[in-house]
């Protein structure tokens, strides 16, 4: 059993690392509540990047765009800042056996976003259009990433892990703020009633709007994992 390198893949999924510069405690694969402190601690060194390697930031992470193709509802985010995931934490954390799976929780406090939107269709029962400047402020949110793993042979013969693919599951756990600026182009009192509805039905609207902005959140962060991933042979992280 690889300790260290089950511990590294465990922070490089939740956030981003290289053992090779950042020191990591050993943890048993069984001691979950090891491997979880251990993410914690070291996760704000690990989120700054490692630039080397071409692990880039994860706060803050910018987006040409984010397109949300609902049912309801078109909208699309262009030069979106996203800043807050520093501050999140993990928690339930579990590592499968053979190594093919990695399911935990990351709890955020807050996470910002603003730029520019343009949206058009229903937000729920309500009509809404614009284009303009955009700001979201979200509350309390708990995602649960259930990732799936790989492991391949390098071209030196050694392995290397990747993560394949993941799920998410959101869900927000206080209000959020939204304030979309020039909706219904500036007529405000039209803007001031579907802003007064997403305030006041802000569980609904979170969840109607919110996956197709979190996939590439953590898409872009598992990018810089595989970056990371490509360094380091699991033959790096055996017990003593």
């Amino acid at each position: 059993m690889f300790r260290e390198w089950i511990f590294s893949l465990i922070v490089a999924s939740c956030t981003k690392g290289a053992l090779s510069i950042i020191k990591i405690p050993p943890c048993k694969i069984e001691d979950q509540a090891c491997i979880q402190n251990s993410v914690n601690v070291i996760a704000t060194k690990i989120i700054q990047g490692i630039p080397e390697l071409g692990v880039e930031t994860s706060d803050p992470l910018f987006f040409e765009t984010i397109e949300g193709n609902l049912s309801i509802l078109k909208y699309k985010f262009f030069n979106t800042t996203i800043t807050g995931y520093k501050d999140c934490t993990v928690s339930n954390l579990k590592v499968s056996p053979d190594l093919t799976s990695l399911y935990y929780e990351l709890n955020c406090p807050r996470l910002k976003l603003n730029g520019k939107y343009d949206i058009t269709g229903r937000l729920i029962i309500l009509p809404v259009e614009g284009n303009g400047d955009y700001e979201v402020i979200t509350g309390k949110y708990s995602i649960l990433v259930d990732s799936e793993l790989k492991v391949q042979r390098g071209s030196d013969g050694k392995s290397y892990l990747s993560i394949k693919n993941f799920k998410l599951k959101c869900n927000p756990l206080s209000a959020p703020h939204f304030d979309f600026k020039n909706l219904f182009h500036g007529q405000k009192d039209f803007s001031d009633a579907v802003h007064k509805f997403a305030h006041e039905n802000w569980p609904e609207v979170a969840d109607l709007v919110q996956d197709p902005v979190f996939y590439p959140i953590v898409n872009s962060v598992i990018k810089n994992v595989n970056k990371f991933l490509k360094t380091v042979p699991l033959d790096d992280f055996k017990l003593n």
